[in-house]
């Protein structure tokens, strides 16, 4: 059970990451003319910086996402980080949010990003599945401890 539900959180994370992104690109004059001012809004950028491919090329980026599925793999399989649904599903968003920005750089050479909130810097959904698994594996490592 554990194993359809981690599969079902990559493949959800990875579906409306890449159909967020096809859904800007295909409305990119409006991506690009929304409005600066507004604490929410959308703006498409196309991401060539800031990632091991930016450095090391496409294959580096590719070895490193299947160390990290073989790493999320053991972890769930041993159960090191327990069996509740916070970790397989923490788990699953950050290989699925890996696997999407993945999948940008070897099609498209660059992320995709297009949610623009306040100050901070531009991300897309993948951005948004690795920092919401994250937080929930470290909810479910505190949970374990308490």
């Amino acid at each position: 059970m554990i194993w359809v539900e981690w599969i079902m959180t990559v493949v959800l994370a990875v579906t409306t990451d890449q159909l967020s992104k096809a859904f800007v690109l295909a409305r990119w004059p409006l991506a690009a003319s929304s409005t600066r001012g507004s604490f929410v809004s959308v703006r498409c950028i196309l991401n060539r910086q800031g990632t091991l491919a930016a450095f090391a090329g496409e294959p580096a980026l590719l070895a490193l996402w299947m160390l990290l599925l073989m790493m999320a793999a053991l972890i769930l399989h041993y159960g090191w980080l327990g069996h509740g649904t916070a970790a397989v599903t923490g788990m699953g968003a950050v290989i699925g949010g890996a696997a999407g920005n993945v999948l940008d750089r070897v099609f498209r050479g660059a992320t995709v990003d297009f949610v623009a909130i306040g100050p901070w810097p531009v991300f897309n959904l993948a951005d948004a599945a690795l920092v919401a698994g994250t937080g929930l594996i470290l909810l479910s490592v505190l949970d374990s401890h308490a």
